[in-house]
């Protein structure tokens, strides 16, 4: 019958085509995915520091216009609330507008 035995000339070849798409597989699929899930996890990391940063300056400039100003006081101590979450507003108005001009 058929052998597969390694000293068989069709064994060889089969067992070198099997190492051969083995190489293949790996160089054409799993290589790729393991690029995407570097830069995806690089990109992930960057957008966590990057909303922590912003967190903290538009936290930061809430405090500054509500304790450094006075025009504010009374009656009018929304207003520091709508120029920070206006603010934001431009950087994410600016920040879709770059990535748009990208793709």
């Amino acid at each position: 019958m058929f052998s597969f035995r390694p000293k068989d000339p069709i064994g060889v070849r089969l067992g070198e085509l099997k190492d051969t798409l083995l190489r293949y597989s790996k160089q054409e699929i799993r290589n790729p995915f393991v690029s995407l899930f570097k830069w995806t996890a690089y990109g992930l990391v960057g957008l966590i520091f990057v909303i922590t940063g912003l967190g903290h300056l538009s936290l930061g400039g809430l405090r500054i216009l509500q304790s450094e100003t006075t025009v504010f006081d009374n009656g009018l101590s929304f207003i520091p609330y709508l120029i920070v979450f206006a603010t934001l507003l431009l950087v994410a108005l600016v920040s879709y507008r770059a990535i748009k001009s990208r793709s």
